[in-house]
This record gives C-alpha cells, sequence and structure tokens, in this order.
C-alpha cells in the first residue's frame, strides 16, 4: 500500500513539473531570442560534443558490434549453433 501511495505521488509530482514547465514556456513575458554569434557557438559546441561522444563510443564499441563487449558476437554464435 505505502509503495503503491509513494509511485503515484511520485508521478504527479512528475506530472505537475512537467505541466508547470509547458505552460511557463508558453505564457511566459519574456523570450529567448537567439541571434548569429550565440547560434554558431551552440553549433559548434554541439558538434565538440557530438565528436566527443562519437570518440568515446568508438573506442568502447568497435565498428561493426551492435553491443558493446562482443555480447552480439556471442549472440550470433549461439544462433548459429542452434541453427546448425
Amino acid at each position: 500500500m505505502f509503495k503503491k501511495l509513494f509511485i503515484f505521488i511520485i508521478f504527479v509530482a512528475v506530472l505537475f513539473a512537467f505541466l508547470g514547465g509547458i505552460f511557463s514556456v508558453n505564457f511566459s513575458p519574456f523570450s529567448i531570442n537567439i541571434n548569429k554569434p550565440e547560434k554558431d557557438f551552440l553549433k559548434k559546441a554541439a558538434q565538440k560534443a557530438k565528436n566527443i561522444i562519437y570518440r568515446e563510443a568508438s573506442k568502447h564499441n568497435p565498428s561493426g558490434d551492435v553491443l558493446p563487449d562482443q555480447i552480439d558476437d556471442k549472440i550470433k554464435q549461439e544462433i548459429k549453433d542452434k541453427i546448425n
């Protein structure tokens, strides 16, 4: 009973925060204007973050692997063993 009540309270809190965020953005008297210099800076920052993430992912998960740490190779081998 306590667990269900706790989950319900958390759900209502998350829903309240989500709806509050939506309404505060839609009915806000303030607006965010992103001009050309800021837009260029944000694009470059996003590109750098993308490159860092891609580099780390390719280091830990070599190309051709669907899942990290050769998990997909084990799955493929098990499927081949069951088929053959």
